[in-house]
């Protein structure tokens, strides 16, 4: 008996997959038979982005969980990504392999990625009171610490945990003297602007908080979030008040 319910639970389990998978595969053909960067296609995305979400099938890397200092915050970050890199990638999915599991093999991608990002940032704190020593020893720690730490300069927004940097960064955003963060909006949606998101994510907000907040899918929060702060245009505007 207790057998043939296994089995039926399978059999029962096997066919929500697939009915998943069929919802899933017609949202991405539908947003691949549109133009790119059209409303149509952004309006199937974001259905396509919000199905995975309430799927449950996405990798929950429970294996990192307890070995993660930052685990939630690195998960968030890599779940955005994830969902940005399949806007853009759309046309790139083969019917070949399940919806999901394209999703979870860009997905773990993208949380590896994020989770070297933190290993380096942690390690950047960590070699900063070795490099105080200045002997000979120290000297290839230092010229390492130089190249990561111009390479995270370029990103304008210091990930440093130094309270009177923050501060000082926080305030130019909130002050945005030339109103330049506040015009960069998501539509016609005023509210949802860069300075707004740069400012949560400076507080560590979660994207889920920041899409309840603001009511945009994620994908859309992180694509104005990370094609803006690396314009130029931008970079030189802190750059101009920071520097």
């Amino acid at each position: 008996m207790m057998t043939t319910n296994n089995q039926t639970f399978e059999v029962q389990q096997e066919i929500s997959m697939d009915n998943l998978d069929l919802q899933l595969r017609q949202l991405v053909y539908a947003a691949q038979n549109h133009p790119q960067k059209s409303a149509e296609r952004r309006k199937i995305l974001n259905k396509l982005i919000v199905k995975i979400q309430s799927s449950g099938k996405l990798n929950k890397f429970v294996e990192w969980r307890e070995k993660l200092t930052h685990f939630p915050d690195i998960y968030s970050e890599a779940e955005a990504n994830t969902y940005l890199e399949i806007c853009s990638r759309i046309d790139s999915y083969h019917p070949e392999h399940p919806v999901m599991a394209w999703v979870n093999q860009i997905f773990n991608w993208r949380f590896h990625d994020v989770r070297r990002q933190y290993r380096r940032r942690a390690q950047i704190f960590s070699l900063d009171d070795l490099d105080s020593c200045n002997s000979d020893d120290d000297k290839p720690i230092s010229k390492e610490l130089s190249r990561v730490q111009r390479e995270m300069n370029e990103k304008f927004i210091s990930e440093t945990k130094d309270e009177l940097e923050i501060s000082t960064t926080k305030n130019f955003i909130e002050n945005d003297p030339e109103g330049i963060l506040k015009t960069i909006s998501i539509g016609k949606d005023e509210n949802a602007n860069l300075q707004k998101v740069i400012l949560m994510r400076l507080d560590d907000e979660k994207w889920e908080d920041i899409f309840q907040k603001l009511g945009h899918p994620i994908s859309r929060l992180s694509e104005l979030y990370q094609r803006n702060i690396k314009k130029r245009k931008i970079i030189d505007y802190f750059r101009r008040y920071l520097q």
